[in-house]
């Protein structure tokens, strides 16, 4: 009974430190706008890369990733007895970020948080070089949701790969998360496979992303206008035109 108990503390908890959104708090602290208002809609890094550009894109990054590292860990140090822990964690803080509570369950897609399980695992150090090899990717493939599929389908195979070759305990629980977790955020992504399949998804200049950010005025946003413009994802989308005319009411 109390074993239990101590599996529903850690999903509460878990799951309303998941629906803290970074993008949100990110975007409107650094440019006030909305971002579930700007470019396709979606409150995550790849819209936050999109629309503002590299460096509040790695910002949303890095905080999602020690949001969702850091809690499992914790609860992981926290109970030690429970080897399940760390990725029962994991479970629902990705379905806190991806389902909120508070945005009538309209969250993002979850590839930062997801990540950032793997970050702070076992298996940190190839989740790190993965990463090293996937940033290199994307200077060259200008897709994000491909260079997301790749690395985190890379890291959930070596983790089902370690887990089973060390015989971890509850390796088949371990497993089970992370390819739900996995397919969900494919399922989540389905808009993106399917433009990826008719060759209409948009792209990202990577290069020019980063570029920008050493290059820029002092004080100028770093936002591209004509993607905030843009209806690439078929989500919420604002118009500058129609957002100028609230303002001048």
């Amino acid at each position: 009974m109390v074993d239990a108990l101590y599996y529903i503390l850690v999903a509460f908890i878990s799951y309303f430190i998941g629906t803290v959104n970074f993008s949100k708090i990110i975007a409107w602290y650094f440019r006030h706008k909305d971002i579930t208002k700007v470019g396709s809609g979606n409150p995550g890094t790849m819209n936050m890369l999109r629309s503002f550009g590299f460096g509040l894109a790695l910002g949303t990054f890095i905080a999602e990733v020690v949001k969702a590292g850091l809690t499992c860990l914790v609860f992981e140090l926290i109970f030690p007895q429970y080897q399940i822990i760390y990725f029962f964690s994991a479970l629902f803080v990705l379905l806190g970020y991806i389902f909120p509570v508070w945005s009538k369950f309209k969250g993002g897609k979850g590839v930062a948080c997801f990540a950032g399980v793997f970050l702070f695992s076992q298996l940190w150090y190839v989740a790190l070089g993965w990463f090293a090899v996937c940033f290199v990717l994307f200077l060259f493939v200008n897709y994000g949701s491909v260079i997301s599929f790749t690395y985190i389908g890379g890291l959930t195979i070596a983790y089902t790969i370690f887990v089973w070759v060390e015989s971890v305990p509850y390796a088949w629980a371990i497993t089970t998360i992370l390819w739900f977790l996995y397919a969900l955020m494919l399922f989540k992504h389905r808009g993106n496979i399917k433009r990826l399949i008719n060759h209409t998804e948009s792209k990202i200049d990577f290069r020019a992303k980063i570029k920008k950010v050493f290059c820029h005025k002092k004080g100028e946003e770093i936002i591209d206008e004509e993607y905030v413009n843009q209806k690439p994802e078929k989500e919420i989308v604002v118009e500058e035109e129609k957002e100028n005319n609230k303002d001048n009411k």
